[in-house]
């Protein structure tokens, strides 16, 4: 689990209403102080002390019973001289908790020498963690537990929490009232958002998983479906695949949120993107660069931001935009509505980076020179990968292996004169699946299949020995060039690398 920056987040007051201090109730036990003077110095016995200073001087046993007194499943109590140090023995102590944490509760404490750390668990029980690197007591009646670090136990009222010299008597509530004084006291964190936001993208990242059970007639594509891209597969690990899944290692870290995948069409830029989503369980959003653009002025702009929103609510969430020249284009042009557009795209991924938001953009093109130069700088989509056509005959292999990987293939096939076949005409990715499935649609003319279909003659027993062989691929290929590769057909197949 991940603990945010707690002091990056809002506080919130829990007294509703301000209690007046009379001169008689100042002389009480522990003075109340209302809200109001939280903002000020207030002059006790003529000295000028800061009222936050002044709670402190409430003992500590006092305001955490107040505290137990309110606090729900979830929420945790924790003490130490700042907030910085409480936060840090949080973050290292996570394990501990075995339910998620919702509500967070500070009382700043000068005496403590360390953190102490309580919270409530799903039984409502009370239970105390030690968040500390050394060991502390808890004492009930005679007996006595000592706590090592991670270690937990649970609490009931009369028990004492030792903690270096100073011993904490748990108390179900406080001798006096001093329910209008909590705010002045603790802080309150409230996480109840943001945890169920986290509870709701867990169970739909679980409902995904279910597809990975659900037989072959559902395609999972994951990064061993794509072939010839190592590179760019590594990158993308390094950029987005490992700071959602670990993110505790790249706290200290400048984390991009925006790649722009460059190179020709049917490289597998969009197969890439699938495959990244499905290995991270992200949210996946796919759309057309020109599906966003529209006729009436503004309302371009307002759909990037709704779409940024939900990938905000679903975070992880990745959106991949093809077609990224036709928003991103260069501005200076009479085209002023498109550089509307590009100014909110700035303005939102610099909202990204700035919120630390687990959203990442991944833009493909294959007319980079078209794209505007502040949506390519560092910051935006600072990181540019080349998607090129397979280079080598492994890569060429590996791909060909990937399409035909369910394909009834004739044994005496030689798949690396094919690959170097395929190579030698610059197939992309794309090119080469048409061609694996084309030389299978070939098989079933000259095995008779399609005629047995047209005839009702057709039975499963009829595919249980058909094999895709040499000729098929030969056809295919042949036929791919003529059609692909201009309307002059060149003598290239098997036969101009004997092939045959």
């Amino acid at each position: 689990m991940k603990i945010l920056p707690i002091q990056k987040n809002y506080c919130t007051n829990y007294t509703s209403r301000v209690r007046e201090v009379s001169n008689s109730e100042s002389c009480n036990k522990y003075s109340y102080v209302s809200s109001d003077l939280a903002k000020k110095n207030v002059n006790f016995t003529g000295v000028m002390l800061p009222v936050a200073h002044l709670a402190k001087k409430i003992p500590l046993e006092e305001r955490l019973a107040s505290l137990f007194e309110v606090i729900m499943p979830g929420d945790v109590i924790f003490s130490s001289k700042t907030l910085r140090d409480a936060q840090k023995a949080l973050k290292d102590s996570v394990d501990a908790f075995d339910n998620v944490l919702k509500r967070f509760f500070y009382i700043p404490d000068d005496n403590i020498k360390g953190s102490v750390a309580f919270f409530r668990g799903t039984n409502n029980d009370l239970s105390l963690v030690n968040p500390n690197q050394f060991e502390i007591a808890v004492k009930s009646g005679d007996n006595v537990q000592n706590l090592k670090f991670n270690e937990s136990a649970y609490l009931v009222e009369g028990d004492f929490v030792d903690i270096k010299d100073k011993k904490i008597l748990v108390k179900n509530r406080p001798d006096i009232n001093l329910s209008f004084q909590r705010d002045i006291f603790s802080r309150a964190f409230d996480m109840s958002d943001f945890v169920k936001l986290g509870i709701k993208n867990q169970n739909i990242k679980s409902i995904r998983a279910l597809s990975k059970d659900l037989g072959k007639n559902e395609k999972y594509l994951t990064f061993a479906d794509v072939g010839g891209q190592d590179k760019v597969i590594n990158e993308l690990k390094k950029g987005i695949l490992y700071p959602i899944k670990y993110p505790e290692a790249f706290e200290n870290s400048i984390v991009n949120h925006g790649y722009i995948m460059y190179g020709p069409p049917g490289t597998g830029k969009t197969l890439i993107a699938q495959a990244l989503a499905n290995e991270t369980d992200a949210n996946f959003i796919k759309l057309n660069g020109l599906e966003m653009e529209s006729k009436w002025v503004g309302e371009s702009e307002e759909n990037w931001r709704k779409l940024f929103d939900a990938a905000r609510e679903n975070q992880p969430s990745i959106i991949f935009v093809d077609e990224f020249d036709a928003v991103a284009k260069k501005r200076g042009s009479v085209d002023v509505y498109g550089d509307k557009v590009v100014n909110q795209l700035l303005t939102l991924m610099s909202d990204v980076e700035k919120n630390g938001d687990d959203i990442y953009v991944i833009a493909a093109t294959n007319k980079m020179d078209l794209l505007d130069d502040a949506i390519t700088r560092s910051g935006r989509f600072g990181k540019h990968i080349e998607v090129k056509a397979p280079e080598t005959h492994s890569d060429i292999l590996n791909i060909f292996d990937i399409h035909t990987k369910n394909k009834p293939l004739s044994p005496e096939l030689d798949k690396d004169k094919i690959a170097d076949v395929l190579l030698k005409e610059k197939t992309t990715g794309a090119d080469i699946a048409f061609i694996v499935n084309s030389a299978h649609e070939n098989a079933f003319e000259r095995a008779g299949i399609y005629k047995k279909m047209e005839d009702g003659t057709f039975s499963k027993n009829d595919i249980l020995s058909f094999r895709i062989n040499d000729e098929d691929f030969k056809k295919s290929i042949t036929d791919f060039i003529s059609t692909h590769k201009g309307k002059k057909h060149r003598a290239i197949g098997f036969e101009k690398y004997n092939l045959k």
